[in-house]
């Protein structure tokens, strides 16, 4: 094969190829508690998305939105058990990240829920390292070798995946509307290093712009494709 051809080649495989991000977990969804009779409107690898009622938010909602995150932003102790400065480190940069996407996006923040307003939630469902998804280089057969003797001996990073878990309710009764878990990456690591609050950044930025990327999805203006 032409070195030309090779290249091709390994290009579409990068492009094409598996990814080694994990997919969402939907038995440990199923098992939770429904507090509204959700469907399903996004499904993907990385998403799941779902609404109660199928006309947009804005049909009843102004763009004005409460954000309501947890003290801890986790669901549960194990997924990320740090000190209580990493967390408010965290906190304030996620709060941070969203005030900043909805307020760009025209979103009139709230102090506390009112009529008419949209109530955000959002906590951290998972967190997970996989190996770096491999470069073009690697998807060659002999780079493939490599990539995968690196990671067996050590050398070869890892990727920090984060799950966030999205609700959006009624400002004034409380009831659900909407909610999503969407994946999202960090920092690339070493294997044997332990995650850093800061490794988790890009995740929380990543996340904020999705949310505010769905929410946009539901005020188009009237007359929009």
């Amino acid at each position: 094969m032409h070195i030309k051809e090779l290249s091709i080649l390994s290009l579409s495989m990068a492009l094409c190829g598996c990814s080694m991000a994990p997919a969402i977990d939907t038995t440990e969804l199923s098992t939770r508690p429904a507090t509204a009779p959700l469907q399903i409107i996004e499904r993907d690898e990385g998403t799941i998305a779902w609404k109660k009622y199928p006309a947009p938010l804005s049909s009843k909602h102004d763009k004005s939105i409460f954000i309501d995150l947890p003290k801890s932003l986790a669901n549960n102790e194990q997924v990320f058990s740090e000190s209580d400065a990493d967390i408010n480190k965290l906190l304030l940069h996620f709060r941070g990240q969203l005030e900043r996407q909805l307020s760009s996006g025209g979103y009139r923040l709230v102090n506390r829920p009112t009529p008419g307003a949209l109530s955000l939630r959002v906590s951290i469902a998972d967190l997970q390292r996989k190996p770096r998804d491999p470069n073009v280089t690697e998807y060659i057969p002999i780079g493939m070798l490599i990539g995968l003797s690196l990671h067996v001996t050590g050398v070869r990073d890892e990727t920090l995946y984060v799950f966030f878990d999205s609700e959006i309710r009624d400002g004034t009764s409380g009831e659900t509307l909407a909610r999503a878990v969407d994946r999202a990456k960090g920092r690339n690591i070493g294997q044997s290093d332990k995650p850093t609050v800061e490794d988790i950044y890009p995740a929380l930025d990543a996340s904020a712009l999705q949310i505010r990327e769905r929410l946009d999805r539901e005020f188009r203006p009237k007359g929009s494709a």
